[in-house]
């Protein structure tokens, strides 16, 4: 008899719980093409400039078969091709499934700073997505050709400046030391990946053309680095390490779009730039690069290159 009454308040219970659960709506998500695309003006060091567009929607779907193309300066079209999505995925996380679209490299070279471009995406069924874009203007790094490589002193630092580019809206700094874990340890500077450091600088103004290296760069990883790096970073290279640097300048869409890290520049929501049945970026930018190495202690051979400019 206990048990049947105890059966039957779990029932009441149970159905009075019922009553007074509340009407959920779901809201089905739009299934939007985003269109991701990019023109790239190389610096020496990077083999040439890239073209490409990577075209996926919000629920995680290619998009394959769309018309791509670019016009330049409203006279010659440059339709892009489709391609193995790799070919797309060196800037982006290869989790994202997508289409990816590029011009040949002979193609792309003939891109050149300061030119007025508008996109055009034919998808199936008639839709379209369009936008335009220009490409920032021709800038030159300060005392350094592109694609040079010069010597740098042990623990001196080296302020990189560079000319004023049209149409832009910040320059991104990047470089890439190799061997300073090794150096800073004793060992022999090795040029493994494992011994590799990349770290980010940023001037979020189209008037600052100047970063120190390496104080300024890694301002976003600073306190993800090891203690000992961080401290010799303030002050310069050691013996035998080496290091590329890039300076590249983006223009607007580019910035509005750009969200990677800490590196976000468009605020908590990217600004999109493509409109029309879809959504995404059409964004340009130009890089120039250089590398510096540092003379190994006695027990290496001394390289023989032109001193960085350093005063």
């Amino acid at each position: 008899m206990v048990r049947q009454r105890t059966l039957v308040s779990l029932l009441l219970v149970l159905a009075l719980a019922g009553c007074s659960i509340q009407e959920t709506l779901i809201v089905e998500l739009e299934d939007l093409v985003v269109a991701e695309v990019h023109v790239e003006i190389g610096g020496a060091l990077l083999g040439g400039n890239r073209v490409m567009a990577f075209l996926h929607r919000t629920l995680g779907t290619s998009v394959p078969g769309a018309r791509v193309v670019i016009t330049r300066g409203g006279t010659s079209s440059v339709e892009l091709q489709e391609a193995d999505q790799n070919a797309c995925y060196r800037d982006r996380n290869k989790r994202t499934r997508g289409t990816c679209y590029v011009a040949s490299q002979e193609v792309a070279d003939e891109f050149h700073p300061g030119e007025q471009l508008e996109l055009t995406i034919e998808l199936s069924h008639g839709r379209t997505l369009r936008s335009a874009t220009t490409i920032p203007g021709e800038f030159r790094l300060t005392g350094i050709e592109d694609g040079s490589r010069c010597l740098l002193p042990v623990d001196t630092p080296l302020t990189v400046q560079w000319s004023s580019s049209s149409d832009t809206w910040a320059y991104i700094g990047e470089t890439l030391i190799v061997g300073l874990e090794s150096s800073l340890s004793g060992t022999v500077a090795s040029a493994n990946e494992a011994d590799s450091l990349w770290l980010l600088g940023l001037s979020l103004s189209a008037s600052d053309t100047t970063i120190v290296f390496p104080t300024e760069f890694g301002i976003f990883q600073r306190f993800d680095l090891d203690a000992g790096i961080a401290a010799q970073l303030q002050k310069g290279l050691t013996p035998g390490t080496q290091a590329s640097v890039t300076v590249t300048a983006a223009n607007r869409n580019y910035v509005n779009w750009a969200r990677g890290g800490n590196f976000n520049p468009s605020g908590r929501v990217s600004i999109p730039s493509v409109t029309g049945d879809g959504t995404g970026v059409f964004g340009a930018s130009v890089t120039r690069t250089f590398e510096m190495v540092v003379n190994p202690d006695s027990s290496g051979a001394a390289y023989e290159l032109p001193a960085c400019p350093t005063s």
